[in-house]
Order: structure tokens, then sequence, then C-alpha cells
């Protein structure tokens, strides 16, 4: 495993970051300044402001409820709490963002390059939502489900009427707040959003909080 690439696992950070930290010599690797490029092997020992590296020998896969009001993001914005207020583990990352006035399913784990893998753009992967607005019965017929913002494009793949109030979204891309922009565009306000699946995995029976782990 390239150097930096371990102490992104194993320190929470970016490989950016990681990179900065070798060149800053503020990594060593059995006594000696690391290098960047430099492999790490097993017997190999790494040290941080002169405090041994624990490698991480076993990735945790999770689920996540995501409340509203919290951020998803190891930054508070303003007063705002973020979701690593409700996690012990700080060194869990995390898949499909969520803004702070929406709910519902994250993907968390310590394994990053699953996490980057499993919820690429590329794989097209479906994730469902639970839209509540305050339209009583949506006139679908003319629901303009693509449109494109500031010359970006945006796409709903699939929406069906759950209640007087309440839809089922489907999308299979993942642009910032790609329904908020939609729902907007077409003169509807949401009053809730929630993700209730990204591909196979599901929030199933889960409270806001919840932290539930999985099999991949």
């Amino acid at each position: 495993m390239r150097i930096n690439k371990f102490l992104a696992l194993n320190l929470n950070i970016s490989r950016r970051e990681s990179d900065k930290l070798i060149k800053n010599k503020q990594i060593k690797i059995n006594g000696n300044f690391a290098v960047l490029g430099q492999k790490v092997e097993n017997n190999d020992v790494l040290f941080y402001k002169n405090e041994i590296i624990n490698p991480i020998s076993v990735h945790q896969y999770y689920k996540f409820y995501k409340p509203i009001n919290y951020v998803s993001s190891r930054r508070s914005q303003g007063n705002s709490k973020t979701i690593y207020d409700l996690l012990k583990n700080k060194k869990l990352k995390y898949s499909g963002r969520l803004d702070k006035d929406s709910e519902g399913l994250m993907l968390l784990s310590t394994d990053g390059s699953w996490l980057n893998e499993y919820s690429h753009p590329s794989k097209g992967l479906t994730k469902k939502y639970i839209i509540t607005t305050n339209v009583e019965d949506v006139n679908l017929t003319k629901f303009k489900k693509k449109i494109t913002v500031n010359k970006e494009d945006l796409n709903i793949h699939s929406i069906e009427k759950k209640s007087k109030f309440e839809y089922l979204v489907v999308l299979k891309t993942g642009k910032n707040r790609e329904i908020r922009k939609i729902f907007e565009y077409n003169n509807i306000k949401i009053t809730k959003l929630k993700r209730i699946s990204i591909g196979k995995f599901t929030l199933g029976n889960m409270k806001k909080g919840d932290l539930e782990e999985i099999k991949i």
C-alpha cells in the first residue's frame, strides 16, 4: 500500500494532506523520514508526532440514519452540528452526502476506496427518496424531470405518487441539491426530504441517529 493511502486511512485525513505531512518530514517509517510514493509493508512501523500509527486491520462498514439539522461534514458550519457529533468512531468516512435540511440513509466506512467505488457516478447507482411537498396532487404529466440550471444538467430518473403530499423519487445521479433544484424549478416547495435507499442498502426500520453494521 502506498504511504499516502496508509496515512489517509489510519489518520483519517486526505491523501493530499498525507503528502503534505510527508513533505514536511512529520512521518517516519522504521526510524527514517518517509518519502513520497513509498510503499508500506506489513512489518513496517510508522510514526507521527513520535507516536506509533496503529493500522486498522479490519475495515468497518455501516449504514447511518442522518437526522435533519446535522451537516454531512467533519467541519461545523456556523452553529450547526455535524454527523460526527453523533458518531463515536471519528475515523469513519462517509458517502451519500445529505444537506442539513435532509434526513435519511448514508453509508459510512473506514474503507474509503470501497465508498468511492460503490457510489461513483459512473455506476448509475439507484437512490430512492420520499419527498413531502406543500402541493396537493402534483400534476406529474407536466412535471419537468430534466432541467438545466447554470449550465448544469439535472435529472430525476422517476417520480411516483405515494399519497396526497408524498412522492417516491428515484435518482441515478447525485449532484448537489439535485432534487430540491428540480422541484423548485417546478414551483413546488419540499417540506421534507428523506433518502430511503442507496443501491442494495435500505433504511428499513432504523431510527434517526442509528448506526447499523452492514455486509458488503
